[in-house]
């Protein structure tokens, strides 16, 4: 056993203050991300009955993982739109290219071997993952 009476290691000042956020700061921010919420409810569920009324089965675990997806993109047009960060922004980057060919003509294009080389690296991240679960 230790010896109580040991001391350890302290560490003097100064420190740098910590950044204070006023309430308003705080209210800004929640409102903010209150509204985002509700603008991708709103967004997204007119889409669900939408694909449910042309036979989509909106009952499958796969399609409640697909609608998280894009309610997560819902939210990050509007946080980017709030000067907020959100991670899919990043991934919208990375994955969709724009061309313009006139002030009224902008395509997106996805970029599938992107995609397909993101999902490679993380299958093989999660086969490594489940190798040590297994051990």
């Amino acid at each position: 056993m230790a010896d109580d009476n040991d001391k350890g290691i302290v560490l003097q000042g100064p420190w740098k203050r910590a950044k204070t956020v006023k309430k308003s700061q705080t209210e800004k921010i929640s409102n903010d991300m209150a509204f985002a919420e509700d603008v991708a409810e709103s967004v997204m569920i007119p889409m669900i009955h939408g694909l449910s009324e042309n036979g989509v089965d909106i009952k499958t675990d796969a399609f409640v993982r697909e609608v998280g997806f894009i309610n997560e993109i819902v939210k990050s047009v509007m946080y980017r739109t709030m000067n907020y960060p959100h991670p899919m922004t990043a991934l919208v980057d990375n994955l969709m290219l724009t061309k313009t060919e006139s002030i009224e003509d902008v395509y997106a294009r996805f970029d599938h071997e992107k995609l397909e080389k993101m999902v490679s690296v993380l299958s093989e991240e999660k086969k490594d993952d489940n190798k040590k679960d297994d051990e």
